[in-house]
């Protein structure tokens, strides 16, 4: 696992300058509470995910017809950018990049991350889907998806 200090240090490139890349390596499970009620869960192979995860698991979870109208108001060009606050977290969309941050600037939380806005919308309908396959008890869990 990477420390902090190095997560501080990752460089990414201004995303006009990365080649086409493929989607994050990403698993979903599902969660089983004490009450037998159950939640879809996400996680992202690459450490420097962890705020991204701890967004969909908070905020997708919540609130997805908000933050999938505002990711679609970007992706199609309604909008040139626009934001969405949750209740942990926050995402700032722009044309190009997403920045995923904390609400409280106390970096024991997670670091900011950034990833492309298409993707993230892309990952945003993909959550959903998975999201029904597990209410309507497809047997597909867990599961990884590399593409």
């Amino acid at each position: 696992t990477m420390s902090r200090k190095e997560c501080r240090l990752t460089i990414h490139p201004p995303s006009g300058m990365r080649k086409r890349r493929k989607m994050i390596k990403r698993a979903y499970d599902i969660f089983k509470y004490p009450n037998n009620s159950i939640s879809l869960m996400i996680s992202f192979f690459d450490p420097y995910y962890q705020t991204l995860c701890e967004f969909f698991d908070t905020e997708v979870n919540n609130f997805h017809p908000d933050i999938y109208q505002e990711l679609e108001a970007v992706v199609t060009g309604q909008k040139e950018a626009s934001d969405f606050g949750g209740n942990m977290l926050n995402i700032d969309i722009g044309k190009e990049e997403t920045e995923v941050y904390y609400q409280m600037d106390d970096e024991c939380l997670g670091e900011p991350c950034f990833i492309s806005t298409d993707e993230l919308y892309k990952l945003v309908i993909e959550w959903k889907e998975m999201e029904e396959k597990m209410h309507r008890g497809e047997d597909i869990f867990p599961l990884t998806i590399e593409d």
